[in-house]
């Protein structure tokens, strides 16, 4: 297994909303929170992350009491990723699953890294030793909590010296800084929009390209394909693609997988599934996308890699698939793409437990600690997704955000009172509907974009 390069303080989202690679590494992921304990058999301390969308807080309450075979109960801590400034190793269970997790060993140099392996066997998961066990130690950021997910914002400036006037008011360029957002055609996003607020919206790590090429590919020959390539990498440094996949743009650290800048064709650095999502042969809507109108002509809905013109962009990805010998029926039934993105999308909530809902006072609980997006909705209404599409479904009665450079907000906030700092989006103006005695709604209290603490049904009282 190679071992990734991991930034523990990236963001949540696994995503292809921008461009992001479709390569991801299943076992990295920010925590949703950490379980602390003494393992019953090394009686070693041990760390416990929560990565997977599936875990509810009734669900990491159980599994932390009981975080490994023979441990005693440990203490939770959400939000936090455990720290890997002096570690053995690592164990990665059930990763890119909706209950994947990550067992990280403290220790140092000169402790005992026998039993290490088979430890992580007995918990069902893989083991990758860190340096002081002979392997490689993750380059990690601050291993404290997440990074709120930056809003979507719209710049608009003047173009450089140079370059044509642009579509905006009085000639100005408008940019979405956004993971799916794209400056005009044919200018370069960083010049328009700055990416650190992207890189806070999909997790950014440092990978490999999935394969070079070889310098007598033919296709280094060929007018038409050189043509098509040069507009189609042309599209993508106008989009938020850069900020992951660009060898100039991408953090001091390196490209994520695929990139343009490569020494090879960049889409020979994708692997099949990966070429599949950006052709729209695999489904990525869960990843959301701005209306084209409002995002310089570039549409991302039934293709997966942001464009201008999909009929070309689509024509060129499917001959490099047809070049591999693949059809759309080598990827028939292909579970939708997106991670925890995609498990929101088709989650079916169960009856609320442990006095989570309205209570008879008003007042709305939920399990696991502070949040930053409400939502209240009918019983029957699909489950909240991304912005800047997907974030407001019908059935929706009441949903509200908190702004990042605020603290969470607790459990026990009154229906229909917005919190003091907190943005309503839902409705647009005015309280929300009263909720009517008897009738059943969904409560959704997300800690983070992509990051559900309570999705459950209940009965207003």
């Amino acid at each position: 297994m190679n071992r990734p390069i991991r930034l523990i303080s990236a963001v949540l989202l696994f995503s292809l909303a921008g461009c992001d690679s479709p390569e991801l590494d299943p076992n990295i992921s920010q925590a949703i929170g950490r379980c602390i304990y003494i393992n019953g058999f090394s009686k070693n301390l041990e760390c416990k992350e929560y990565l997977g969308s599936n875990w509810t807080a009734e669900a990491i309450a159980d599994n932390c009491a009981a975080p490994v075979p023979g441990s005693d109960p440990g203490t939770y801590e959400p939000g936090l990723a455990c720290d890997r400034n002096q570690i053995l190793g690592e164990c990665f269970v059930d990763p890119g699953t909706v209950e994947a997790a990550t067992i990280v060993f403290p220790g140092e140099e000169g402790d005992s890294c026998n039993g290490l392996s088979m430890g992580c066997g007995f918990a069902g998961g893989e083991y990758v030793p860190a340096a002081a066990c002979g392997g490689e130690d993750p380059l990690i950021n601050d291993p404290g909590p997440a990074e709120p997910f930056i809003p979507f914002h719209q710049v608009c400036m003047d173009p450089l010296p140079g370059e044509p006037p642009g579509m905006g008011p009085d000639g100005q360029v408008c940019t979405w800084e956004a993971i799916s957002g794209a400056t005009e055609a044919g200018r370069s996003y960083t010049d328009y929009a700055d990416c650190a607020p992207v890189l806070t919206q999909r997790p950014y790590w440092v990978a490999d390209a999935h394969s070079s090429t070889d310098p007598n590919d033919p296709r280094y020959q060929e007018k038409s394909f050189q043509t098509e390539y040069a507009w189609a990498t042309q599209e993508i440094e106008a989009t938020a693609c850069v900020c992951c996949h660009s060898l100039k743009d991408s953090p001091d650290t390196g490209p994520s997988g695929w990139h343009i800048g490569m020494a090879g064709l960049w889409t020979d650095g994708l692997d099949d599934d990966g070429l599949a999502v950006l052709a729209g042969w695999i489904d990525s809507t869960a990843f959301g996308a701005f209306e084209p109108q409002d995002n310089n002509g570039f549409h991302r809905t039934d293709i997966g890699l942001p464009t201008t013109d999909p009929e070309r962009m689509r024509n060129f990805l499917e001959g490099e698939l047809e070049r591999r010998g693949l059809s759309p029926a080598d990827f028939e039934g292909a579970q939708a793409f997106g991670g925890p993105l995609a498990d929101q999308m088709f989650y079916e909530p169960t009856a609320c437990t442990n006095g989570n809902g309205v209570d008879a006072n008003g007042l709305i609980n939920w399990s696991g600690g502070g949040i930053r997006y409400l939502y209240i909705l009918e019983g029957d209404a699909e489950s909240p997704g991304v912005p800047p599409n997907r974030n407001l479904p019908e059935g929706t009665i009441w949903h509200f955000d908190i702004s990042p450079a605020q603290a969470s907000l607790p459990s026990g906030v009154q229906y229909g009172e917005l919190p003091e700092g907190a943005t309503q989006v839902f409705p647009a103006s005015g309280a929300p509907a009263a909720l009517e005695s008897g009738r059943t709604y969904y409560l959704y209290a997300l800690m983070d974009i992509a990051l559900p603490l309570t999705r459950c049904l209940f009965v207003a009282p």
